[in-house]
Formats: structure tokens, sequence, C-alpha cells
């Protein structure tokens, strides 16, 4: 694997809670770490569910066995710089020889 082809910034986001004030908490998103990894974007198909139509994008994303250590985290959401959708982490694969981690993400 090139290092050069990590040109792709990705915020990786964590679920906060805060209290509301009124004794309840309220979900944020807060970005937790910034890393840089190779983005490939698999698939976009379209699906009907419940008489709707809604778009699933896969991306696929290599990024280094360290930076994702860093994570320490499987379930973490992402979005890629330049792009307004958030991804959710479906599969993690390491790549032991190249040190290398390799996750399959779908759009939220």
């Amino acid at each position: 694997m090139n290092p050069g082809k990590f040109k792709n910034r990705i915020n990786v986001k964590n679920l906060t809670k805060t209290p509301d004030g009124y004794g309840g908490f309220v979900g944020n998103l807060g970005t937790d770490i910034d890393i840089w990894g190779d983005v490939q974007y698999k698939s976009g198909e379209l699906k009907m569910e419940n008489g709707a139509r809604s778009k699933y994008k896969e991306v696929e994303v290599i990024i280094r066995k360290k930076a994702f250590d860093e994570i320490n985290n499987i379930d973490f959401l992402f979005s890629i710089d330049g792009s307004s959708s958030t991804y959710r982490v479906n599969d993690v694969y390491e790549m032991v020889k190249d040190e290398y981690v390799k996750i399959i993400a779908t759009d939220v």
C-alpha cells in the first residue's frame, strides 16, 4: 500500500450524551479525531422500503492500524471531508501483512 494514497481526511465522530436541563439527555455527534485514509465508493444502491425509495451508499476505507487503534471503538460514525454524508461501520478487516485496516461502511 502506497501511503500517498491516503488523501482523504476522515472525521471520526462519537455520540456524546449531554444533559438537556429537564432531567433527560440529548445525544450529540462530536468530532473525536481526524485521520487520513483511502476512500473508495463501492455502491449506490436504490431500494424500496415501506413504499419509499432509499439510496444506500457503501464505501470502503483503508487506514493505518495505528490510527484505528487510537479510535478504540468499533461503534463509531465518520464523515469524509467534502461530503455531507455520515457513515456507519459495518465490517472491519485487518490486513496483518501491511499494518492496515479496511473498513466497510454505509450511509446513515
